[in-house]
This record gives structure tokens, C-alpha cells and sequence, in this order.
């Protein structure tokens, strides 16, 4: 499932939360990690691609490594990893979510693991730029994290994945992943589909609403737990929900908890025109307490 992890780091504080589950699943798959900082270096509008060799770059790149490693130590030597499985990476770059992607391709990551806010702070989201270009560009399934306040914070515990499920081709896709994700850390999973409400007029029903609403949910529940009977000889712990509403409030709201791990596809029944990136998973991501591996592909589960 995970041989090979990369870390984007920022020293920010959802970096470091990210940290800590990366190293939780490093811990738990043995796979490798690599921990990437990415210095921005601000260019001129005319200027595009990376900025041009420094005097005394190395010895920057050097001393940013150095910080890299300091910076997570502690955490890294708490799970007593193997030395030789963690490596360091820095560059400068004119900009951070290619350098990134160039990053996952270079080092054949399965996963990318971030936060969702850096250093440029609130009023100038991470997400709003380097996770969101990340998240539609890396060739890899993503983690993502936020920062919460202590009192919220779970460390690395997941408790429960939780997986929506609009029963397109890429959530069926997702599913096994999610399952994998479940057994690694022997919790529950739990499936979750949203029945959007129909934006039209009344008189389009040629049924009474409710009565159609109830219908619509009794099928997607028994398809859902169809679905849930996949992933149920592997001996998950499987549960199913349906809701009729705004679809991410309602993702939201299956994942309340920091302890939760949603596992989501950005590609829905939209398709590609639409992406899911841009409107539901977009929102989740930003919004979620517990940490969202979202991918717009996923590879099989071994």
C-alpha cells in the first residue's frame, strides 16, 4: 500500500501534525520516508520556472536540511525509526506545489502527506494555493491535515475511516484503499452517501417528495451496503449511512473527530469537467478535524 512516503514540511503547525501521521504510518508499513522543505523564492511576473543558481546555494540548502532534521527529530526519534529510512530534501523554488509533485515523481512516493495551512498564514490559506495545485497535479494519493488547537489534537490516533461514497467509478476505487487503511490501524469504516436534494420546482415530482425521497434512500442504502460487502471478507467492521442534504456538511458531520480518517475521491459522478476537487472534497478538506487522504486515482491496495 505505502512503500515510499514523502513530507512536505514547512515548519508550519499543520506540518507538524502532518508529521506525526506520517510517521504513524511509517511506523506501521516500513516504508520509507522523505522529508521535503521547499524555500519560495519570490520571482517577477515575467520571470516562470525556478530561480536561477545562487552563490553559496549548497551551503543554504545545507543548513535548511540541517533545520529539516532538527525540526523533526524529536518526533522521529519518539518512534525509534530506522536513520537510514528517513532522508532530507531542500530546494528553492518559485513555486512550492510543482517543486512538490516534482518531488513525489523523483522519489516513486505512494503518498504525500501536508498540511493544509503554511506559513503565509489564515489570511493567505496554504490550501488556497500550494495544497489545492498539489492535491490536483500529484501523481499519488494525498494526506492532508490541518492545524487545531491542542484541545482538539489526537496526535496520530485514527479511530475510524470514513469513506464517501457516490457509487462513481472512483469511489469504488477508493474503497479498498480506505479498507487497507482500516485494517492497518484496526478500526471501523464506515460508508457514506449524500442524496442531494433536487434543485427544481415543485411541479417536476411526479411523485410526492417525501414519498420519493424515502424511495431514493431505501435504494442507495441497499447499494451501499452492497458496496460495504466488498470490503467485508477482509473482516472490517463495516457500517452505512445515508443522508439527504448539502454533501459536505454532511461528510463533515459522518467525521466529526479529530481520531477520524476520511478517505475520499476528487473525481465524482461529475466527471472531469466538473471535478469533485472543486467544490465537495475542496470543502471537506479545508473543513475536516481528522486528517483527509483524498487521490484522483488510487492504486490497488496490496
Amino acid at each position: 500500500m505505502i512503500r515510499t512516503l514523502l513530507l512536505a514540511h514547512d515548519f508550519s503547525p499543520s506540518s507538524e501534525r502532518a508529521l506525526h501521521h506520517a510517521v504513524d504510518l511509517v511506523e506501521r508499513t516500513g516504508a520509507t520516508l522523505h522529508l521535503l522543505y521547499v524555500k519560495e523564492v519570490q520571482l517577477g511576473p515575467m520571470v516562470k520556472g525556478d530561480p536561477s543558481p545562487m552563490a553559496g546555494e549548497e551551503k543554504l540548502l545545507e543548513d535548511l536540511r540541517t533545520q529539516l532534521r532538527e525540526r523533526c527529530r524529536s518526533v522521529l526519534e519518539a518512534h525509534d525509526l530506522d536513520p537510514d529510512a528517513v532522508h532530507y530534501h531542500a530546494e528553492r523554488s518559485g513555486a512550492v506545489a510543482p517543486s512538490i509533485v516534482r518531488g513525489a515523481e523523483q522519489t516513486e512516493a505512494d503518498l504525500i502527506a501536508m498540511g493544509t495551512q503554511g506559513q503565509r498564514g489564515l489570511q493567505r490559506a496554504f490550501f488556497g494555493s500550494v495544497a489545492r495545485e498539489t492535491l490536483r497535479t500529484a501523481p499519488c494519493p494525498v494526506l492532508t491535515v490541518r492545524a487545531l488547537p491542542d484541545d482538539e489534537a489526537s496526535g496520530a490516533a485514527v479511530e475510524r475511516v470514513v469513506v464517501p461514497v457516490d457509487f462513481s467509478d472512483a469511489a469504488r476505487q477508493a474503497l479498498p484503499y480506505a479498507a487497507r487503511a482500516a485494517s492497518l490501524f484496526d478500526v471501523p469504516i464506515k460508508l457514506v452517501h449524500v442524496v442531494e436534494k433536487p434543485r427544481m420546482p415543485a411541479i417536476y415530482e411526479v411523485e410526492s417528495p417525501r414519498i420519493s425521497g424515502r424511495k431514493v434512500k431505501a435504494r442507495a442504502e441497499r447499494a451501499l451496503e452492497e458496496w460495504g460487502e466488498e470490503v467485508r471478507p477482509d473482516g472490517q467492521d463495516v457500517s452505512f449511512v445515508v443522508h439527504r442534504g448539502d454533501p459536505a456538511t454532511l461528510i463533515l458531520e459522518a467525521a466529526p473527530a479529530a481520531s477520524d480518517l476520511l478517505v475520499m475521491a476528487t473525481r465524482g459522478l461529475s466527471g472531469v469537467q466538473r471535478t469533485l476537487l472543486g467544490s465537495v472534497a475542496e470543502e471537506v478538506v479545508t473543513r475536516a478535524k481528522g486528517p483527509v487522504l483524498v487521490g484522483r486515482t488510487f492504486p490497488e491496495a496490496g
